[in-house]
């Protein structure tokens, strides 16, 4: 299922980027710091509500539930130490390394971790039904009576 998830995820991040270079295109470094912080705020509010529903977790996500489940530590700390794995990894092989992996590596986790209890009560509300229904009571009363 984690391969449905990713096949999916790559397919919307490809549509976006069709969607949006028409309208926008940042040019300028302040533009472009814009973009980027809005594209890191909706990842972790996206990335918070995909994990509460615990539906077809990719590998890193599941790691982080674990790592975060073992080091009984929060969100942020085990979201970081998988990027600051990820970024050894890319230093020791040469990878691309930018402003946007050094940001995405120190807030991506904080931002997460901001928002994972916030989707959880709004999730909570939406798929948790409530314990009384307005006819509750009517119902109780008419059982009483014999």
């Amino acid at each position: 299922m984690g391969l449905l998830t990713t096949f999916i995820t790559g397919i919307g991040i490809d549509m976006w980027i069709f969607l949006l270079h028409f309208f926008i295109t940042p040019e300028l470094w302040y533009s472009k710091f814009v973009c980027f912080g809005i594209g890191l705020v909706v990842i972790g509010l996206g990335t918070a509500t995909y994990l509460h529903t615990n539906f077809a977790l990719i590998p890193v996500d599941r790691l982080t539930l674990i790592l975060q489940e073992l080091t009984k530590t929060n969100i942020y700390f085990s979201r970081t130490l998988i990027y600051i794995v990820f970024l050894v990894i890319a230093m020791i092989l040469n990878g691309p390394i930018g402003v946007g992996t050094l940001l995405t590596v120190c807030l991506g986790g904080l931002i997460l971790n901001y928002f994972m209890p916030i989707t959880e009560k709004v999730l909570d509300r939406i798929f948790t039904p409530s314990s009384t229904l307005p006819n509750d009571d009517n119902d109780k009363n008419h059982s009483n009576c014999g």
